[in-house]
């Protein structure tokens, strides 16, 4: 099921990882939750599971690639009458693999202003503003691990 916070809300990791001032974001599958909407990836927190374990964990399932966790940037807390989550967010650099789609339905690579205009999760909505505040975002490399279109 994944971990669950002492507050009650479910631990969810998300990878921010960006090029050339772009980030990345993937879109749900239809048949998921939240169906279509776009995320930055990761998924729920095992028991027992670190959260920077949890997100490479993920990566690799879900995008076929390897990642390296390079640090913390934010947690948000967000609930709908059903479900709570904390989603916790790091920087992270592609190590390695060749990007697949495993669990999303497509990919996009979208500079900061256009965070606003994609069809994001609620969650994900949540840390726009806390990256709004950034010069910069930091470089994760993924031009060299065959990910289209990151460069």
């Amino acid at each position: 099921m994944g971990k669950i916070a002492p507050s009650g809300q479910l631990d969810v990791t998300a990878a921010l990882m960006s090029v050339d001032g772009r980030i990345f974001v993937a879109q749900r599958p239809s048949w998921k939750k939240f169906g279509l909407k776009w995320e930055f990836p990761g998924g729920k927190v095992e028991p027992g599971e670190r959260l920077e374990d949890s997100l490479v964990r993920e990566i690799r399932e879900e995008l076929c690639l390897d990642i390296a966790v390079h640090g913390f940037f934010r947690t948000v807390s967000y609930e709908e009458k059903d479900f709570a989550i904390k989603l916790h967010a790091f920087w992270c650099c592609v190590t390695g693999g060749m990007l697949c789609l495993k669990e999303h339905a497509a990919f996009r690579w979208v500079k900061g202003p256009e965070l606003w205009e994609i069809d994001l999760t609620g969650a994900d909505l949540l840390l726009i503003p806390f990256l709004e505040r950034l010069d910069d975002f930091p470089e994760s490399h993924g031009e060299l691990f065959g990910i289209p279109g990151a460069r």
